[in-house]
């Protein structure tokens, strides 16, 4: 641990039926080296620079709010007592059943299978409030587009829309954001502003995690 991330992370985005033997035993061995991370686990780290378990940590991310990350992943977490960090894009959960594959479509959101009758391929709110007990909601924006790219109303709209979102839905804003493809916080002021107008603690971007408050 002297020479090595004292907390690492492992990304998953869609997680079909199909895989799930493969995600089993990817997760077997998570827990066999891995301890799981909470946001109070990662704050205190963060804060202090000390850890305090005695195994590394890892953050099980999954992205984007897939509603397989509920009926394949969920299960597999608590069978292993693992911690997942689910980054979901609120407007994706929002969207109706028949226009989600659509919306994934034109919002870079990966659909490599069609396992769902109906048309529902996002996480529900119902779903996410049963996550949201012992596992980490975090804000991947609204809309799954390039905050570089925005002018202001859309940049308010990501940011502090999608915490309004969370609030609204779970009864509490959400502690960390990410963005797709970044920035970090301190690459772009007007994100910055917005960030810490929706009191987000941790930013994730592609190869950093930051404590803002």
């Amino acid at each position: 641990m002297r020479d090595h991330p004292v907390i690492r992370a492992v990304n998953f985005h869609n997680t079909p039926r199909n895989r799930r033997d493969e995600y089993r035993q990817q997760f077997a061995l998570l827990a066999k080296e891995f301890a799981p991370v909470t946001e109070n686990d990662l704050n205190a780290f963060l804060l202090t620079g000390r850890w305090r378990k005695n195994r590394p940590g890892v953050i099980v991310a999954l992205y984007e709010g897939y509603r397989n990350g509920y009926d394949v992943i969920l299960p597999l977490l608590e069978e292993f007592r693992l911690v997942g960090w689910f980054f979901v894009i609120t407007d994706f959960v929002k969207t109706p059943p028949g226009a989600q594959l659509e919306f994934a479509k034109t919002h870079d959101i990966g659909m490599e299978t069609r396992e769902y009758g109906g048309g529902r391929y996002a996480l529900s709110w119902s779903e996410l409030r049963q996550i949201d007990r012992h596992h980490v909601i975090a804000s991947h924006a609204r809309s799954h587009l390039g905050l570089a790219t925005l002018d202001d109303a859309a940049l308010e709209s990501e940011v502090l829309g999608s915490q309004r979102d969370f609030h609204e839905h779970l009864g509490h804003p959400v502690r960390s954001f990410v963005s797709y493809g970044g920035p970090a916080y301190g690459e772009h002021p007007h994100v910055d502003a917005l960030i810490d107008r929706a009191n987000y603690q941790f930013v994730f971007s592609n190869f950093r995690i930051q404590r803002l408050r």
